[in-house]
C-alpha cells in the first residue's frame, strides 16, 4: 500500500505511529510531505517515512506569484471549475494562520500584515502545483491529511479529485476502545449517517441490543466526557513559567531565538520573532489571568440557574476547524449568542458555560460582552455540563458532542454547524437563521429524543465503527498496539478497494 501523508508539526509523531504499525501488518511505502525546515527535520528524526518531502515555495518563487496576481487568481479559479466548488476563498478564511490568529489571545496588531491576498493566493497557487505534483508521481492508494488548514484542505480536495481517499482515523465518543475512518473535510462520518438510516430497516436485536443498552446505562451513570478533558489540555493555557520552558521557547513555528522565526515571510504557519519573545508571552499571559479573573467573578451557582428556565450554549475552543470551517457562518460566537438570546421568548434566559481548554485564552473584552448581554448568565466553568444539559430547556451548539450528551438524556439539541449526528432525531439542524428564531421561539414545543432515540443513536456509533484505538484518543500520540493496527490496514484497505 502506498500512502501519501500531509499534516502540521504537532501531528508528525501521530503518523509517525501509524506508519510504524502499519509496516508491522504489511508492507507500506510512505511519503511525508512538510512544509517549513523544522517540519522536514522532525519529519527524518522520527524514522517512520520512506520518503520526506518539502513543498514549501521559495521565498523568490512568492515574490514572483505575488507581482502577478493574475496568474494564480486565474489557475486557482480553474481549480474551483474543475473540482467543482467555490471554496479558495473561504478556505483562506478558516486557517487560522492566515488571518493571523493561531491562538486566541495574540494581538493582531502585533503581526505585521504580510499574507494579503495576492500573497495568500500566491502561496495557495504554489502548494496547489506542488501537492499535484506529488501525487501524480507518487500515486498514492490513501492519503493522510487532517483538514485544519487551507493547504491540508487543498490536499483533501485535489486528492479526492484524483479518485484518492484522504483522511484519518478518529476515536469514538461513547464508545472507548473504538475507531472509525474519516474521509470528510469535517467530521461527516458518511458510514454513521449511512448506520443511522439503516437502522430503520434493521434494528438492533440480541445481543447487539443489550450491549448498546448497558452502554447507555453507563453513560447515564457515569456522566462520561471526551478523554482530552481528561488531560492537562483541558486545564486552559499553561502559566508563564511553563511558556518560558525551553522546549517552548526553541520549538514549534513559535521559536523565539531561532531561524525559524525569519520565515514568516514565506511560511503563513510561522510568526514574526516579536510574537513569541518572552515580554510578548508574559503579556499574553497576564491578558488571560485577567480575563479568567473577571470570568469567575461573574460565575453564577447551580443552585441558582437551575431555579429558571433556560436554553445552555457551551463555549467552543477557537480558532478550531469545527468552528470556522464546520460552522462558518455562526464562527463570531458573540454575536451568534446575540442572536439566539433575542430569538428565546421572554420566560427563558440563555446559559453559557466557558469551555475549560479556553481559560486564559480568550479575551476579558468577551466575557464582559457577554456579561452584559441581559438574559445571559454565565455558568461556573467547571460545572458538570450533565448536570446542565439536564436541567436545561434545550441545548444550542455549533458542533459540540454535547448534542449527543442531550440527546442521550432526552433533551432536544439544536447544531447550527455540520457534523455527523445533525441528522439523529431529537436533534434539529436549522438551514437558516429564520429557521434557528422559528425553532428558539418556543423551545419547549421541540421534541428531545425518546430512550429508542437514544438506543439507535448509541447502536449508529457502534455499527459504524471498528475495535481499536487510534494513536491519538486524547491530545498525545500513543503507540498503536498490533490488532488495531489490523483494524487500520483493514479499513484502509476497505476504502481504497484493495484485496
Amino acid at each position: 500500500m502506498k500512502i501519501l501523508l500531509f499534516c502540521h508539526l504537532g501531528q508528525i509523531r501521530e503518523y509517525a505511529e501509524y506508519i510504524n504499525a502499519l509496516q508491522q501488518v504489511e508492507s507500506v511505502q510512505s511519503v511525508f510531505l512538510t512544509m517549513g525546515q523544522e517540519e522536514y527535520e522532525l519529519g527524518r528524526e522520527v524514522g517512520a517515512f520512506d520518503v520526506v518531502k518539502d513543498i514549501l515555495p521559495e521565498q523568490s518563487e512568492l515574490d514572483a506569484a505575488e507581482k502577478e496576481p493574475s496568474i494564480a487568481c486565474v489557475a486557482l479559479k480553474e481549480l474551483e471549475e474543475r473540482i467543482g466548488s467555490t471554496f479558495v476563498n473561504r478556505d483562506i478564511l478558516v486557517d487560522r494562520f492566515f488571518v493571523a490568529q493561531p491562538l486566541a489571545n495574540v494581538d493582531r496588531k502585533s503581526v505585521p500584515v504580510v499574507w494579503n491576498s495576492a500573497r495568500t493566493k500566491a502561496f495557495m497557487y504554489l502548494i496547489a502545483r506542488r501537492l499535484e505534483e506529488e501525487i501524480r508521481a507518487f500515486g498514492p492508494d490513501f492519503m493522510f491529511v487532517e483538514t485544519s488548514f487551507a493547504p491540508t484542505r487543498m490536499a483533501w480536495r485535489l486528492a479526492r479529485e484524483q479518485g484518492i481517499p484522504a483522511g484519518g482515523f478518529m476515536s469514538v465518543r461513547f464508545w472507548p476502545g473504538r475507531l472509525y475512518l474519516e474521509t470528510g473535510i469535517g467530521y461527516d462520518w458518511q458510514e454513521a449517517r449511512e448506520a443511522y438510516r439503516e437502522m430503520m430497516e434493521r434494528p438492533m436485536e440480541g445481543a447487539e441490543r443489550e450491549q448498546v443498552a448497558e452502554r447507555l446505562q453507563k453513560v447515564r451513570a457515569e456522566r462520561t466526557k471526551p478523554a482530552y478533558l481528561q488531560t492537562e489540555h483541558a486545564r486552559g493555557a499553561p502559566g508563564f513559567l511553563k511558556r518560558l520552558l525551553a522546549m517552548r521557547m526553541f520549538s514549534g513555528p513559535g521559536s523565539w531565538l531561532g531561524s525559524q522565526a525569519r520565515t514568516y515571510t514565506r511560511n503563513p504557519k510561522v510568526l514574526p520573532r516579536r510574537v513569541f519573545l518572552p515580554v510578548a508571552k508574559y503579556r499574553r499571559y497576564r491578558r488571560g489571568l485577567e480575563a479568567k479573573r473577571y470570568l469567575f467573578q461573574h460565575h453564577t451557582p447551580f443552585d441558582e440557574i437551575r431555579k429558571k428556565k433556560y436554553a445552555v450554549y457551551f463555549l467552543h475552543v477557537q480558532p478550531e476547524v469545527t468552528v470556522e470551517g464546520m460552522a462558518f457562518d455562526y464562527q463570531d460566537q458573540a454575536q451568534t449568542l446575540r442572536s439566539i438570546l433575542a430569538s428565546l421568548p421572554a420566560d427563558m434566559g440563555l446559559v453559557v458555560k466557558e469551555h475549560s481548554p479556553m481559560l486564559g485564552y480568550r479575551s476579558s473584552e468577551l466575557y464582559s460582552e457577554l456579561a452584559h448581554m441581559p438574559g445571559l448568565t454565565i455558568a461556573n466553568t467547571h460545572e458538570d455540563s450533565h448536570q446542565l444539559i439536564t436541567h436545561a430547556s434545550v441545548v444550542v451548539t455549533l458542533t459540540g458532542t454535547v448534542a449527543l450528551e442531550a440527546l442521550i438524556y432526552g433533551i432536544p439539541a439544536i447544531v447550527l454547524g455540520s457534523i455527523y449526528f445533525d441528522c439523529f432525531a431529537g436533534i434539529y439542524k436549522p438551514n437558516s437563521l429564520p429557521e434557528l428564531q422559528r425553532l428558539l421561539s418556543d423551545p419547549d414545543k421541540l421534541a428531545g429524543a425518546t430512550d429508542e432515540d437514544a438506543l439507535r443513536a448509541l447502536g449508529t456509533l457502534l455499527r459504524a465503527s471498528q475495535p481499536g484505538n487510534p494513536s491519538r484518543v486524547d491530545v498525545t500520540a500513543h503507540e498503536i498496539d498490533p490488532a488495531s493496527a489490523k483494524v487500520m490496514m483493514s479499513e484502509l484497505k476497505r476504502i481504497c478497494h484493495l484485496s
